[in-house]
């Protein structure tokens, strides 16, 4: 292919992803954040940078440019939602020092066999409020340690609401539905007159909220309880039977989440070409992938400088990774790294320009 042609590619693709974002959320439930470029996801705030699910990481997030930033929801005992990644604390918190002996064995995700544990469910948030939800970051990531980030707190997804405000909007991701569901606490009701109450229902409002699963019953649920909100179907599923046929792109997979969704959220991996891109933008889904940190990972994060085997520095690899995909006409798009996003970003639009 002539170096001309390439970059026609490459403008053809972003411009694609850019048109169909705007047509596909301007006709769904909500008209979501209207722009020229694929959204800026901060998976779980700036995590490459912060303590996840913080305070700090949504900050530091914004701060970079995130047009988007992610909340996992657990659930406490006395029925507050919080912002947490695991189910269980002691990933990141000093659960099992403030907490000794409260440990209990339960199966959130559904695997049979229950595991012993510090479980969110078991404490109220006044004891969740007690725990370290930073120093555990600084421990991991010397590199990147910060003094401030020891003693961060869990956040509630009010405390998020309040602080982020409309400095960007809010991607969350209902987990473990069967789970709290089994126990009789209803995260979907929960979350929606959470942001019913702080005004999100609204029309100018509602633009500010993506609602994003691996369980379809979640969503289908959803869009029973709140039409008003977008829906994105991560993949794979994690519903029973659904995993394995739910890993390849295929039309027919497109057409079933284009039932009761308006996006995918797939896997990375899982898409191989811009033809996967296409396959869902031909049911009329935006596709928001996940997650661009290169060879890092939410418990082994490398400084980016570092070089890897092949020569490239990890934030080379992160850097040439969001290119490939942009390449290929994604919508948006998970990172840990949102500056790193944003340079990428930046790099494919003065390419499309020569």
């Amino acid at each position: 292919m002539k170096p001309g042609m390439a970059r026609c590619g490459v403008e053809s693709n972003l411009i694609l992803a850019s048109v169909l974002t705007l047509f596909l959320l301007a006709s769904s439930p909500s008209a979501i954040i209207q722009q020229k470029r694929p959204l800026l996801i901060a998976h779980r705030g700036a995590s490459g940078y912060a303590p996840e699910h913080t305070l700090a990481s949504y900050r530091l997030a914004i701060q970079m440019g995130a047009d988007f930033v992610e909340q996992d929801l657990q659930v406490t005992r006395d029925g507050v939602l919080v912002c947490m990644h695991d189910p269980e604390l002691a990933r990141t918190t000093n659960a099992g020092e403030v907490f000794p002996g409260r440990t209990s064995i339960r199966d959130p995700d559904g695997e049979g066999k229950g595991k012993p544990g510090w479980y969110a469910v078991d404490f109220t948030l006044d004891e969740i409020k007690k725990l370290d939800a930073g120093s555990w970051f600084n421990r991991a990531n010397p590199f990147a340690a910060k003094p401030e980030y020891a003693g961060a707190r869990i956040a509630t997804l009010q405390e998020v609401i309040s602080d982020v405000k409309d400095r960007a909007g809010l991607y969350i991701e209902i987990k473990h539905y069967e789970f709290y569901k089994s126990l009789g606490l209803d995260v979907i009701e929960k979350l929606v007159s959470l942001l019913d109450s702080n005004g999100f229902k609204q029309a100018g409002r509602r633009d500010r909220i993506f609602i994003q699963s691996f369980s379809k019953a979640s969503l289908v649920k959803m869009r029973e309880a709140a039409r008003q909100y977008a829906r994105v179907q991560l993949l794979p599923m994690e519903d029973r039977g659904r995993r394995e046929e739910t890993l390849n792109i295929t039309p027919a997979l497109a057409k079933e989440i284009a039932g009761y969704a308006q996006g995918a959220g797939p896997a990375k991996q899982m898409i191989k070409s811009a033809a996967d891109l296409e396959t869902f933008h031909a049911a009329g889904l935006i596709v928001h992938p996940y997650t661009f940190r290169g060879p890092t990972t939410a418990v082994s994060r490398k400084p980016l400088g570092e070089t890897q085997a092949g020569g490239s520095t990890v934030r080379q690899i992160i850097l040439d990774d969001i290119g490939r995909y942009l390449r290929f006409g994604v919508d948006g798009g998970f990172t840990d790294y949102p500056d790193l996003w944003v340079e990428a970003v930046n790099t494919s639009a003065r390419m499309t320009k020569k």
